[in-house]
């Protein structure tokens, strides 16, 4: 029994370690710009960063296109990092324009005057990450993963659950070099 466990363990470790090592193949030139980095300094949910609730975000989008395999897996995961770009602290300077229907516009200008224009799958991502809050709905597998995947770490912020995730945050951080 005890033999079966541990090997379940070293099988999850190896795995995590595995989504790790992908997600910064994919998103270290973006964890190491100095504005992403900036996020670090933004309050999003209570005492979670947008930085932090960004990673952990993308982390759960990059398990789910694990499991389901779209074929863009990389423009994906680009874009659910960014998805909260917007770079203000809204509990001050925005709570009183409606955040949740601002930001993600926001975050797209912000992204594109900063990295270039997003493909159309991306941008609709971004737009529509905070559906059904707002108008504009998911119209690709990643934009659908996206929206569930803020919905679960954003929930999991606010209960205070999303702290099980800093291990693998600063792993994250410590292999970006950030």
């Amino acid at each position: 029994m005890f033999k079966k466990l541990l090997r379940v363990a070293i099988m999850k470790r190896e795995k995590t370690s595995d989504y790790i090592l992908k997600f910064v193949e994919y998103t270290k030139d973006l964890l190491n710009d100095e504005d992403v980095k900036r996020m670090k300094t933004f309050h999003h949910h209570r005492e979670i960063t947008t930085h932090y609730h960004s990673v952990y975000v993308t982390y759960t989008v990059l398990r789910l296109c694990e499991r389901f395999k779209p074929e863009n897996e990389k423009q994906i995961i680009r874009a659910a990092l960014l998805h909260d770009f917007y770079l203000y602290e809204w509990y001050t300077e925005k709570h009183d324009e409606n955040h949740i229907w601002y930001h993600p516009v926001q975050s797209v200008k912000n992204i594109e005057s900063h990295f270039g224009n997003m493909s159309p799958m991306q941008r609709n991502m971004v737009m529509a990450h905070m559906f059904p809050l707002c108008r504009e709905m998911p119209r690709s597998v990643g934009a659908w993963f996206l929206t569930i995947a803020d919905k679960y770490c954003a929930t999991a912020d606010y209960l205070g659950l999303s702290r099980k995730f800093s291990p693998i945050y600063s792993e994250i951080n410590r292999r970006s070099g950030t």
